[in-house]
């Protein structure tokens, strides 16, 4: 969407956000909003920009966790009685339920990501083992270079899904969900932050079994290692200590190897119609040039070479004659 209606602007860009209002600052007295929303997951990658120095208040962000990404220009924020600034190339996090004022600059162009408030609870009650005691609340400063660098490259192959027309659907959106959201549970700083760097004890070998039957048993499902450790009963970081003593490897391996040969029975299939990404995508691998460096590591092919092989000795087949035919 693009306008020069403020009214307009404040009624789109709070069916995104949250209901606000805007006071445009300075001496420029005009606005030129471009809105464009992405949803590739159920995490919305969003782009706005007001073309006018802008004072906005949010209230209390009700139900928002927005990563707000500062693609041009300079801004700055206070949110519950914490100031904070941020400029081109940097990303700050807005936590939820909180009193939210912001500031741009007439260049200011966000690159945000609104975050699915059930799933990131959810997930970090997960790693904890437990239900959440007190609301989860982000640092109010800008992302490390180092997580910046992941975070930025994570959201620029959503972007590139955008404009390559690739669809992350079941499993796929499933896995890149539960890793977005991993990664900023991990790499900023946040009011639970020390509970889950804690060591966890590693359950009993059965428990390992039992992890192991469900990963095998449900792999075809868009099912996450989350979702293991939730039906085990146990934390993710537990999940995650056991694999780790008793098996000398990660859940995340694991269900890995198992959806790989998923992927390959399929692509060994000589009658199946699907190409190599459609397969790949159901089985849950959204990033596919990863997707085909563990496939070659694990089967010592290309899963392109893999499907060819099959389609030429099926192709063959299809044309020799039989004895009796001759």
């Amino acid at each position: 969407m693009r306008t020069q209606d403020l009214d307009e602007a404040i009624d789109a860009v709070t069916k995104v956000y949250c209901p606000h209002t805007i006071q445009i600052t300075g001496s420029v007295r005009s606005i030129d909003v471009l809105l464009e929303v992405t949803r590739r997951t159920s995490q919305p990658l969003v782009e706005l920009s007001y073309g006018a120095p802008v004072k906005i208040d949010a209230g209390n962000f009700p139900r928002l966790f927005l990563m707000m990404h500062c693609a041009r220009g300079a801004a700055s924020t206070s949110q519950h009685n914490q100031v904070a600034e941020w400029r081109y190339g940097q990303t700050i996090p807005f936590s939820a339920g909180l009193d939210t004022q912001l500031w741009f600059d007439q260049a200011f162009v966000q690159k945000s990501v609104r975050l699915d408030v059930d799933k990131l609870e959810t997930l970090c009650a997960r790693w904890l083992g437990h239900p959440l005691q007190q609301p989860l609340r982000f640092a109010l400063h800008p992302f490390s270079e180092d997580f910046e660098r992941i975070w930025r490259r994570t959201l620029s192959y959503l972007w590139f899904t955008e404009e390559s027309g690739l669809t992350l659907a079941g499993a796929a959106r499933t896995a890149f969900d539960e890793y977005l959201l991993t990664l900023l549970l991990h790499h900023h700083p946040h009011n639970y932050s020390e509970e889950i760097a804690e060591s966890a004890p590693a359950p009993v070998p059965g428990l390992i079994r039992r992890a192991e039957r469900y990963m095998i048993d449900n792999a075809e499902l868009p099912i996450t290692v989350s979702d293991v450790a939730a039906h085990l009963g146990i934390s993710l970081r537990s999940l995650q200590a056991g694999f780790c003593q008793w098996r000398a490897t990660t859940p995340s391996t694991f269900l890995r190897k198992i959806r790989l040969q998923l992927v390959r029975d399929q692509l060994l299939e000589p009658d199946t119609d699907a190409n190599v990404t459609t397969i790949a995508l159901r089985y849950g691998f959204s990033h596919l040039g990863r997707f085909s460096a563990q496939y070659q590591s694990a089967f010592g092919e290309a899963p392109s070479l893999t499907q060819r092989r099959v389609r030429a000795a099926s192709f063959l087949s299809n044309r020799t004659p039989s004895r009796r035919a001759r």
